[in-house]
């Protein structure tokens, strides 16, 4: 099993032992081993027992749980609480912002135990009845089922991207000189995708795939053939002989709407069997289109922008969290991290005091942190290390310092973090104000969007890039595979308007510093040049 699922895991019995009201204690150290656990940067099923002992906040218990789970992959105490829960009950513990006790009180006092019932009953306003549950409490309730029900069955670009990239290193090992590729979504680099597909030159039926390995294979309804890790995503495996290889990775990679576009400019043009993707383009005449360009029949006519930006463009990481807010790692170790990847720069943006919840930075602790940035950017030179804090918007715009501190930053990324329930109006007036401080360098995660948990909050978009253009705002990329926000498809508007774009992983341990290369691929979807985005330059705050 993975950190990832093992963090889950325990997240999940802390959830259901929360639903069962057991022992508050236990149901505290369970959810503190999963805030711990996801962060983890070394693999659970490579440490021995002590060393997984020795893992802050993980005692005797916890790790004989975790080893139970590296051993057997189920967790016998976590199995007893999922069979004394109804499966509908369970599932409306995945509806985001809708906690154990909520779910308690609507399977216990109203009998409800499904997502299904809940809308129903939110439909007949039946929940307003009852305490705690006003008609602007359910009318939200039923806006996040509406969002649960819409989100089911897909997954986020870098699950989608892991299973598919573990089907290909498959299909290659089982047969020596095979070619394999993610296509479809995957490939199109979409941030939530339904359907993982890979293209190979292998006949998937004729795998001999040993009982009791990782991967096993499924057939569908119409014959497709399936690979399937444990309880990971199906994916289909399409088959085709290398001569037809560069067609058919065309034909499955971009959208319906691109291809359709595709046939209406070209009428007539067979391209079929051909062995290079480029093929395709040249045969129509055509400038190539990247794959995760390949959205919507638009880009034919222009192509791939001159300056796409790649992973090796970004010079810099922005937006970082050490152990002196709620990051996993030392602000040395941050540094000495990003530096190793070869970056010339990394921007350290803890918490401000008013997120308390992360160990948000007062005054004092600020002038600290300076300090020893002062004396690392000394050490460590000449990379470099540049003063910055994730300051909260606060409700009425203002930014969460002093202005006479915030001067004293290299940057300041402004974020919204509490309060997210306005409405369109009130939300932008909010941002705007924040963006209109002089101390603000970067809009945070503009629309505090959590995919497929939590939809972002409206904001008047045009009003906002007007705002960002006119103060030189730049507006963050947030790279993390659960944010990925903004969305993609404002990057083209923000480009026209003279706006940066910060690509940036929002890291709360070193490897969370590799996330940039999500926000990378959602940035070339866009169709973001690397003159466009703020780090891909060196010296980039005074």
């Amino acid at each position: 099993m993975t950190n990832k699922q093992i963090a889950l895991a325990f997240d999940e019995l802390a959830n259901l032992m929360e639903l069962h009201e057991e022992d508050s204690f236990r149901i505290k150290s369970y959810a503190s081993a999963y805030l711990t656990l996801r962060k983890l940067d070394s693999s659970l099923a490579e440490m021995s027992d002590t060393e997984i002992k020795a893992i802050k906040g993980v005692g005797p218990a916890i790790a004989a749980k975790i080893r139970e789970l590296l051993e057997t992959g189920k967790m016998d105490t976590l199995e007893k609480f999922r069979e004394k829960t109804p499966v509908g009950v369970r599932e409306m513990l995945e509806i985001g912002g809708f906690g154990p006790k909520k779910v308690r009180q609507v399977w216990q006092e109203m009998g409800l135990e499904s997502p299904g019932e809940l809308w129903y009953a939110c439909n007949e306003n039946r929940l307003i009845e009852y305490k705690g549950f006003g008609l602007k409490t359910q009318e939200d309730l039923k806006n996040k089922l509406d969002y649960f029900f819409r989100s089911r069955g897909k997954m986020h670009l870098d699950t989608a991207l892991a299973e598919a990239e573990a089907a290909c290193q498959l299909l290659q090992n089982e047969v020596s000189g095979a070619m394999a590729e993610p296509v479809g979504e995957v490939r199109r680099r979409c941030q939530v995708v339904e359907s993982v597909e890979v293209l190979t030159t292998v006949d998937p039926t004729q795998l001999k795939l040993p009982e009791g390995g990782e991967f096993g294979r499924e057939t569908g309804d119409n014959g497709e053939v399936y690979l399937r890790r444990g309880e990971g995503a199906r994916v289909r495996v399409i088959s085709c002989q290398p001569a037809e290889w560069g067609s058919k990775l065309f034909r499955y990679t971009g959208s319906a709407g691109f291809l359709e576009g595709f046939v209406q400019a070209h009428p007539g043009l067979d391209f079929k069997g051909l062995e290079q993707e480029s093929q395709v383009f040249d045969k129509a005449q055509a400038a190539f289109v990247a794959p995760e360009l390949r959205e919507s029949a638009s880009t034919l006519q222009s192509g791939t922008p001159t300056g796409l930006i790649t992973d090796t463009d970004i010079r810099g990481i922005l937006h970082v969290h050490s152990t002196w807010s709620d990051g996993l790692h030392s602000l040395r170790e941050m540094c000495e991290y990003t530096r190793s990847l070869g970056y010339a720069y990394i921007g350290m943006t803890d918490h401000s005091q008013s997120a308390f919840y992360a160990n948000g930075l007062k005054p004092d602790r600020v002038l600290a942190q300076m300090d020893e940035i002062d004396r690392l950017n000394e050490e460590l030179a000449p990379f470099k290390i540049y003063k910055g804090i994730e300051s909260d918007i606060l409700n009425d715009g203002s930014l969460d310092y002093e202005d006479t501190l915030l001067e004293r930053f290299d940057f300041v990324i402004a974020s919204v973090h509490s309060n997210l329930r306005m409405t369109q109006e009130k939300a932008t007036e909010r941002i705007l104000r924040a963006i209109e401080h002089p101390c603000t360098t970067i809009l945070g995660h503009p629309t505090g969007r959590l995919l497929l948990s939590r939809e972002g909050y409206p904001l008047d978009w045009d009003a906002i890039m007007e705002a960002c253009a006119k103060h030189k705002v730049t507006i963050e990329l947030n790279a993390h595979p659960r944010r990925l926000d903004i969305d993609w498809s404002l990057i083209p508007k923000a480009m026209a308007m003279g706006i940066k774009i910060s690509i940036n992983p929002d890291a709360h341990s070193r490897d969370g510093v590799l996330h940039t290369r999500f926000g990378v691929m959602l940035a070339r979807k866009g169709g973001l040049t690397a003159e466009a985005c703020l780090n891909a330059g060196l010296g980039i705050f005074k």
